[in-house]
């Protein structure tokens, strides 16, 4: 018991971080065959065909794209680059990401066509691989220009990650004509998936005989679904038992750690968000339950009082349905006459 505790229960935490990239990801097969197929034209030195990668947070998107465009550099010698359109949500910032993560030199002109113009000549005839994580994230008439531009790059292919295919749908006609994307839907984990995951990364990071498969069973009953939560309920579970000087994980480090993962998703889900889909969210926590109509009438009060311009209502059903499709909220129908929606939030 005293060497456990010397050498600690988590002993390779890189293994249970969101950056870590495994050597290979079980259950999602499927996935990495239809990425595969788009991306093959490239490792003929043709133009890829572009994805849409979408599914729900913690499906295995972003570990996904990455992990493709690990293995068509490695196996094909076909570069690419990742670009989080959260940390980097304008045209001229997704631009500029490129052509510093590439280091095009006399690309430092503070211009998107002058950039797009040595972004091009760097490339030339070169298929190349161009991940743009979370593009649901900039604005509209931003993200239309990121990819209209992109997409007339040589041959270039994208994989867009986005956690719907709404925004797709609700692009420009000629915008969504051009990528042609390939959908690609990645569906929450079933619980065996999400244990066969923690089994791999346990036997990894842990240390021996610090986990049972019921602990790594209960973890995956209470993620529900999502990876992201799963790894990071065993990391705290970890730290937790730890931190007590116990020599194996037990159900109350369990429990523990899930409430925090859990906040953590949350509050990295609505960080990602405007302030208005956050002063929606915070009406619905602080109300219960609510209607649409009452929720609007609340915003405007709220937006009045802290003197901030309210958005469209119009504007106001699409933020709604971005929270309940982040699980951030639920709804029904209220039991009235009329589309009138009951929201409740989802913890």
């Amino acid at each position: 018991m005293r060497m456990i505790r010397e050498a600690g229960i988590v002993v390779n935490p890189d293994l249970l971080e969101e950056a870590y990239i495994p050597p290979d990801v079980p259950g999602r097969e499927s996935q990495i065959q239809e990425l595969a197929l788009c991306l093959l034209p490239a490792a003929r030195r043709k133009k890829p065909v572009h994805a849409w990668l979408f599914g729900r947070p913690g499906t295995g998107k972003t570990l996904i794209a990455k992990f493709m465009l690990r293995k068509i550099e490695r196996e094909a010698s076909v570069s690419g680059a990742y670009v989080n359109c959260w940390e980097n949500n304008s045209y001229y910032s997704v631009l500029d990401r490129l052509v510093r993560d590439l280091r095009i030199l006399g690309a430092e002109k503070l211009n998107s066509s002058f950039k797009l113009e040595r972004l091009s000549l760097y490339l030339g005839k070169k298929p190349f691989i161009i991940v743009l994580d979370e593009i649901d994230q900039p604005k509209a008439d931003e993200r239309d220009t990121i990819i209209y531009n992109l997409c007339n790059l040589g041959n270039v292919g994208l994989v867009c990650v986005c956690n719907s295919r709404s925004v797709l749908e609700g692009m420009d006609e000629r915008i969504r004509s051009r990528l042609n994307a390939r959908q690609i839907e990645f569906r929450s984990y079933s619980e065996d998936d999400l244990v066969f995951i923690l089994e791999r990364r346990a036997s990894l990071a842990l240390y021996p005989g610090s986990w049972s498969k019921r602990t790594l069973e209960e973890i995956a009953r209470l993620a529900d679904g999502d990876a992201r939560v799963a790894i990071q309920t065993l990391k705290n579970a970890g730290y937790a038992a730890e931190k007590e000087g116990s020599e194996k994980i037990e159900e109350k480090h369990v429990k523990e750690a899930y409430s925090k993962a859990k906040d953590i998703k949350k509050t990295y889900l609505l960080n990602k968000l405007s302030e208005h889909h956050r002063m929606l969210y915070a009406i619905v926590k602080e109300r219960k339950e609510i209607t649409s109509g009452e929720l609007w009438k609340e915003y405007l009060k709220r937006c009045e009082k802290e003197k901030k311009q309210a958005i469209a209502l119009r504007t106001f059903s699409e933020y709604m349905n971005k929270l309940i499709e982040l699980d951030l909220v639920k709804w029904d129908r209220a039991l009235v006459r009329g589309k009138v929606r009951l929201f409740r939030p989802a913890d």
